[in-house]
């Protein structure tokens, strides 16, 4: 089986300081995506992991610890499994923006950066709720509003996501 997106977009790359402590206190040496391409890699049946990556370090980073692989052992998933119960309580909407579900929507909504300042607000409340950088990410391009609710974007979405559902809650914003 070929595993693709095992750091689901870059997003496991860049964790919560949370989960960041948690791998730090394992294992200061490897990486938060080490541990995500570690932990699939880790699975029987798998024969191929695809992380994508955007420069040379992460490259290098990737090679480092899967040129002489190492399956996770007993200690190491014991983390995994902390790390998972706290990526639970993370309500934040898991789009890694992809832009897999803009690409045919026909009114042009600007479903990832919407996404984002959601996720912002539910990080840090603003005084405005979000409406200025709501606007400023949907300037010139479709509002959650203006969703008709084809389902064009959830069948291109690789995360299986709402998105209907979660634009509908994203219209306080505007």
């Amino acid at each position: 089986m070929t595993v693709m997106e095992p750091v689901k977009g870059g997003a496991l790359a860049n964790p919560s300081d949370e989960v960041k402590a948690l791998f730090k206190e394992a294992n200061p040496a490897l990486s938060p995506a080490s541990w995500a391409i570690r932990y699939v890699a880790s699975m029987d049946g798998i024969i191929t992991v695809l992380s994508g990556m955007s420069n040379i370090a992460q490259m290098e980073d990737n090679l480092s610890y899967m040129r002489d692989f190492k399956p996770l052992n007993e200690a190491e998933q014991a983390v995994i499994a902390r790390v998972q119960e706290t990526l639970k309580k993370d309500n934040s909407i898991k789009c890694t923006a992809c832009h897999y579900c803009t690409d045919g929507c026909p009114m042009g909504i600007a479903i990832p950066e919407i996404f984002a300042v959601k996720n912002d607000q539910i990080k840090k409340p603003s005084w405005d709720n979000g409406s200025q950088a709501y606007a400023i990410a949907t300037q010139g391009k479709g509002k959650a509003s203006d969703c008709i609710a084809c389902g064009q974007c959830e069948g291109a979405c690789p995360q299986h996501l709402p998105i209907i559902e979660l634009l509908a809650d994203c219209t306080d914003m505007e």
